[in-house]
C-alpha cells in the first residue's frame, strides 16, 4: 500500500484542502493510505488556530485522510525550514513514500533543483543587510539558477521547496498538486474556494454562512458543534500573552537565540508594547517579518527554547480511520505514540519536560476558549482522537 503524507494546518479545512486530497488519491489510487502532520493549537504564522487540533484533525478525517499526527510544537512555531524538516520527520516515522502537497507552480522537477541548489548554498550570516534571512537566500539563489529562485516568491512554492529539501536525505517522492482558486492570503473568493486567512476572518466574525460555500459540509457541522459548545472562535489572549512575556522579560528569558539584534529589539517591543499584537507591531521591520516575529514570541510566552528540536521525539494522533489504525500497527520501529492520556505516563522520563511543555501549551490555548467552563487546566489530559469507523 502506498503511504503519502501531507503537511498540513486545517486552520479551518476548507474546500481547498479536500480539492488537494482527491486529487492527490486520483494520482496514486484508492488504495492509498493518506497521512497527515497538522499543527496543533499553535500555527506557523504565530497565531492560535481558530478551532482546537482535535476538531480541525475530526474535519480532515472526514474529509478524506486516514490518519492526522500532530506535528512538533517546535516545528509548528518555526520558519519554513524547520516547519518543513519537522514534518516530513513526521512523515518518515510513519512510513510514508511520497508527500503530497499543493503549490502555485507544480512543477516538481522546478521545485526539487530549488531545493538541491538551495541546500548546497553556504549559511548566510547575520551581518548588517536590511533584507529578511528569507530574502538574502533567494538573492543567493538568483545568481545561481533564476527559475529556481522565482518559486521562493509564493508561499506554497516556499514551503514546496522546503519539503522537497528536507526529503533530500530519505529518497521520498514529492507529489506537486496545483493550487485551485484564491491565493495564500487573499481577502476574497475565486474560482469556487476561498484562502484560509479570509475564512479564519469572517469565522471570528460569526458570519459562517458567508464561509458556508467553501467548506465542506462536514466541516461546517465540526465548526456549529464547536461554536455552540463555547470552543469556537478562538482568538489571541492578547493580555495572557502580554503578562507572559513581561514575565519573561523581567526574568532573563525572552530569547529568541538571535544574534543580529533580533533579540534586542524583541525586549524593547515588550516593554513598551500595550498588547501582543501591539509588541508584534513594534518589533517587526522589512528585516525582521511579522510572522518571524509572531513566532518568536508566542514561542517565548509559552516557554519554548529557542533550540528546542523540531524532529518528532513522539507521536500525538489526533484523529485516524480504520486505515490510519492499521497503519499504526505496522510500524515497529517508530518514536513512541500517543493515542490516549495514558499513553503520556509511559514516555521516557527523557522525553517528559517536552511533554509537560505540550500540557503547559494547551492549557494557555484553552484560555482563549470562549466559554469560561473550557478554561480549566488540564484539557491536555481529557481528549482522545476521533476515530472515523467508515473511512
Amino acid at each position: 500500500m502506498t503511504v503519502c503524507g501531507i503537511v498540513a494546518e486545517y486552520n479551518p479545512f476548507h474546500t481547498g484542502h479536500a480539492h488537494h486530497i482527491a486529487q492527490t488519491r486520483r494520482a496514486l489510487g484508492g488504495e492509498a493510505a493518506i497521512v497527515c502532520a497538522m499543527s496543533g493549537n499553535f500555527v506557523q504564522r504565530g497565531d492560535f488556530a481558530v478551532l482546537d487540533k482535535y476538531a480541525r484533525a475530526e474535519m480532515a478525517v472526514r474529509g478524506g485522510a486516514d490518519l492526522v499526527v500532530e506535528l512538533p510544537l517546535a516545528a509548528a512555531l518555526s520558519s519554513a525550514e524547520g516547519f518543513a524538516r519537522g514534518a516530513i520527520g513526521v512523515l518518515r516515522a510513519l512510513g510514508c513514500g511520497v508527500v503530497s502537497f499543493g503549490a502555485e507552480t507544480p512543477d516538481t522537477a522546478l521545485i526539487e533543483r530549488a531545493a538541491r541548489a538551495l541546500d548546497a548554498l553556504p549559511p548566510t550570516g547575520g551581518g548588517a543587510s536590511p533584507l529578511s534571512y528569507a530574502a538574502r537566500r533567494q538573492d543567493e539563489l538568483r545568481r545561481l539558477d533564476e527559475r529556481a529562485a522565482a518559486l521562493l516568491d509564493t508561499p506554497n512554492n516556499t514551503l514546496a521547496v522546503e519539503y522537497c529539501r528536507a526529503m533530500l536525505p530519505y529518497g521520498m517522492r514529492p507529489l506537486a498538486v496545483a493550487r485551485r482558486g484564491a491565493a495564500h492570503d487573499a481577502d476574497a473568493p475565486c474560482a469556487g474556494f476561498a484562502s484560509a486567512s479570509l475564512l479564519r476572518a469572517q469565522l471570528r466574525a460569526g458570519e459562517t454562512a458567508r464561509c458556508a460555500p467553501y467548506l465542506p459540509p462536514d466541516t461546517l457541522a465540526v465548526w456549529q458543534r464547536a461554536v455552540q459548545a463555547g470552543a469556537a472562535p478562538v482568538n489571541l489572549p492578547e493580555d495572557t500573552l502580554l503578562a507572559l512575556l513581561r514575565a519573561a522579560l523581567f526574568s532573563g528569558r525572552l530569547s529568541a537565540g538571535a544574534g543580529d539584534g533580533f533579540d534586542e529589539r524583541l525586549q524593547k517591543a515588550v516593554y513598551a508594547a500595550v498588547s501582543f499584537t501591539d509588541a508584534v507591531e513594534q518589533a517587526r521591520t522589512r528585516r525582521f517579518p511579522a510572522a518571524r516575529v509572531r513566532r518568536a514570541l508566542l514561542r517565548a510566552a509559552i516557554g519554548l527554547p529557542a533550540d528546542a528540536p523540531v524532529r518528532p521525539q513522539y507521536l500525538r494522533v489526533l484523529a485516524l480511520g480504520p486505515k490510519g489504525r492499521g497503519l499504526l500497527r505496522g510500524l515497529p520501529d517508530r518514536p513512541p505514540v500517543i493515542i490516549k492520556p495514558v499513553s503520556e505516563k509511559r514516555l521516557p522520563a527523557a522525553l517528559q519536560p517536552a511533554q509537560a511543555l505540550d500540557c503547559f501549551a494547551d492549557d494557555l490555548y484553552a484560555l482563549a476558549c470562549p466559554s469560561p467552563a473550557l478554561r480549566a487546566g488540564g484539557s491536555h489530559y481529557r481528549q482522545t482522537p476521533f476515530y472515523l469507523p467508515h473511512g
